[in-house]
């Protein structure tokens, strides 16, 4: 669920990630029961187990139908040796492999960098704004530094986030449904999407600006897959500096990002959720490994982190409104920070800091010596 948190402001959280939540709930709720009640035969009073004299209530006893002689080394269906193994079986194979290789059997140690001056000290940390619940990504270094911070410089403030669509749609107008916003070569595919929700749902997601509704597409494929959402990286920071009572400010205006996003023109937007629709569903191997190279500050270009990004991230009108046009109002923003004494730490979007117009390479650029301190 790494690319959710990676492509998704964290500005407009009660807004954006509040209905992917709900969407989430309502499938949740309404899911039916795939497990079915097995009646079993009740065991006979002669072979009903005692305790000290007391009868103990005991598991049904299965009685397992006696193989033949020539079925006795494997079942008929069972591959041996000599047996062609399916696309599909070496597929799951290799994804299990991979999964193995993704356990936590490492200690987490993600990228900081820091910039400043005698009298001034700044920490970058990009995070991932949606975790598995239990991730485990914070060592000692982080924990230093928010001890040791100020104050804490976010993207956004959710108590200063959108509280729904209102703003976020560009337009006096109401949205049509999504079914009439899709290409007319993906309104099966988008069908195929919706018939797996609850018409509550799919109502919600009709009520969705197009971008909003792409990253939707993808969250929900996630989950439906068993990737849980839960809290991100810098929920637990943004909790630690206030039950400090230590201050926490936004680097830019929520209600503002949201509509220079929602102002791309609609067609961009909904050859985003065209795209979203094509994408074909990664196996789970693929989906936890850039949070893993996060949380281990693999940043290099074969990283997964690193190809997620530039996968999902794009050179469109999108994209350009995610990312690139924010990334250099942060960095003239934490120019203008230097001048200010103290330490802060700034944690925004692992995506911000990856690749040629990241807000490191800005800073760079406009003469700000950057060192990576882990």
């Amino acid at each position: 669920m790494a690319r959710i948190g990676l492509a998704l402001p964290r500005a407009g959280g009660s807004g954006v990630r509040g209905a992917l939540t709900a969407v989430l709930s309502l499938c949740w709720a309404t899911a039916p029961a795939s497990a079915q009640r097995i009646a079993y035969a009740g065991v006979p009073a002669s072979q009903t187990l005692t305790l000290s004299g007391q009868p103990v209530v005991a598991g049904p006893r299965i009685v397992y139908a006696a193989l033949p002689l020539d079925d006795q080394t494997a079942p008929p269906a069972a591959p041996l040796d000599d047996d062609a193994i399916s696309p599909e079986e070496a597929a799951r194979s290799a994804d299990a492999l991979l999964l193995s290789q993704l356990s936590q059997n490492y200690r987490p140690h993600p990228a900081i960098w820091r910039i400043g001056d005698r009298d001034t000290a700044i920490y970058l940390f990009g995070t991932v704004h949606v975790l598995p619940p239990g991730f485990a990504w914070r060592d000692a270094a982080i924990d230093a530094i928010v001890a040791r911070a100020d104050t804490l410089i976010v993207e956004a403030i959710d108590a200063d986030a959108v509280p729904d669509f209102a703003t976020a749609h560009d337009g006096d107008t109401p949205l049509p449904p999504l079914a009439a916003r899709v290409s007319p070569d993906h309104r099966a595919a988008l069908g195929r999407f919706t018939d797996t929700l609850p018409p509550e749902a799919a109502g919600i997601m009709d009520e969705m600006p197009t971008w909003i509704a792409a990253i939707a597409v993808g969250f929900v494929r996630d989950t439906q897959a068993g990737e849980l959402p839960g809290p991100g990286a810098d929920d637990w920071i943004e909790a630690q500096f206030r039950s400090r009572h230590k201050p926490v400010i936004a680097i830019e205006d929520a209600a503002k990002v949201m509509a220079q996003v929602s102002a791309v023109p609609e067609a961009e937007q909904r050859r985003s959720l065209d795209k979203a629709l094509d994408t074909p569903a990664p196996t789970r191997a693929e989906r936890r490994g850039p949070t893993h190279a996060w949380a281990q500050g693999d940043l290099g270009a074969g990283s997964a982190l690193t190809r997620e990004m530039m996968a999902t991230s794009g050179g469109d009108a999108l994209g350009g409104a995610l990312l690139a046009h924010r990334n250099r109002a942060w960095a003239d923003a934490l120019v203008r920070r230097l001048k200010m004494p103290g330490t802060a730490l700034f944690a925004a979007g692992a995506g911000h800091f990856i690749g040629p117009d990241s807000v490191l390479a800005l800073l760079r650029k406009r003469g700000v010596r950057v060192t990576r301190v882990q």
